[in-house]
């Protein structure tokens, strides 16, 4: 199955981007505000150019299936950079060439495997930041790590699904490749922001 392979062929991408993702602060409830408007801005300048271009790269039916019109995430990012102050209009341009995957599914689903992926963590990073006093009362700026809410198991679930009955062992390779392409995305830009 195609999930499983994404998740042992993408691990080292995966583990670089978290790295840089101040995952052990965030884990020791000590992120600093600083560090988490990083986290929003990476997350937002990714979506902002991704997200509406994978969702309409994506055959209707798949879309569909998927209810894509519900896994769309900018709006809440948005939200997030209104309570924080972050001005989307000042922030900065890329500094490299941005992946954006070929239009077939195979690499669309690839690409959206790291963006779900990066939700189904949401919620333990969302438990780890409430618990982190710099965020006390702080709860309204966190609408992105928690955007699935109650939903989330069954997002993820539906999202296996779809992709391991969609993607065609010949084009296991497609989706790999774009996964990790999606991943670097993330890890030049973590490595621009920091």
């Amino acid at each position: 199955m195609i999930a499983n392979l994404l998740r042992t062929q993408t691990a080292e991408k995966h583990q670089q981007l978290e790295s840089l993702m101040f995952v052990n602060d965030i884990m020791n409830n000590t992120l600093s505000v600083d560090d988490y408007k990083k986290l929003l801005t990476i997350n937002y300048i990714i979506h902002q150019k991704l997200e509406n271009k994978l969702a309409n790269m994506l055959d209707n039916e798949i879309a569909e299936q998927l209810q894509m019109k519900n896994r769309l995430k900018l709006e809440s990012l948005e939200k997030d950079l209104s309570y924080w102050e972050i001005d989307a209009l000042s922030l900065p341009a890329l500094n490299f060439e941005l992946f954006v995957p070929e239009k077939n599914n195979a690499e669309v689903l690839g690409a959206l495997y790291v963006l779900e992926g990066a939700t189904l963590g949401g919620n333990v990073i969302k438990k780890h930041i409430l618990a982190n006093n710099n965020f006390t009362g702080k709860e309204e700026g966190l609408n992105y790590y928690g955007v699935y809410g109650d939903e989330l198991g069954a997002n993820w679930k539906t999202f296996v699904f779809v992709l391991n009955n969609t993607v065609k062992e010949a084009d296991y390779e497609k989706t790999v490749n774009s996964a990790n392409e999606t991943f670097e995305n993330l890890i030049k830009l973590s490595k621009q922001m920091n």
